[in-house]
């Protein structure tokens, strides 16, 4: 799994420009992005874990490909249920009923890409990791 090990967060493009665009409330936006730290990838057996450690905490997830669990949309103020995925080395989340955002996941050398989208938003918002 190329995902596997830490990643620190080095920059962010056009995140806080998706989050409004996407119906957060610009406070909201501003402050997901203050928040700096990395990102830990583990599996075990049909599982991975995801531990995500910046300055707003520490949050780790148990995701199994094709089964729904809760994720908190940084930013966003709210919780939605996500679909996770590997689409062709990706890792892709897909939000489901009217937080239909998408978070996905690539690796790009040495960089880790990660790509917000949501239908009838014109701009995606990226954030970039470097491999720790």
């Amino acid at each position: 799994m190329a995902f596997a090990g830490k990643w620190n967060f080095d920059r962010s493009e056009n995140v806080e420009e998706f989050l409004i665009a996407a119906g957060a409330p610009p406070d909201a936006a501003k402050q997901a992005i203050s928040l700096t730290g990395s990102v830990e990838y583990s599996k075990s057996g049909d599982s991975y874990l995801v531990k995500t450690v910046s300055s707003g905490g520490t949050l780790e997830r148990t995701i199994q490909f094709g089964q729904p669990f809760e994720m908190e949309i940084p930013g966003y103020g709210k919780k939605a249920t996500v679909v996770g995925s590997n689409e062709g080395g990706k890792l892709v989340f897909r939000g489901s009923g009217a937080d239909k955002i998408t978070e996905t996941r690539e690796v790009q050398g040495s960089t880790m890409v990660v790509t917000l989208t949501k239908p009838g938003v014109a701009v995606a918002g990226k954030s970039f990791f470097s491999k720790a």
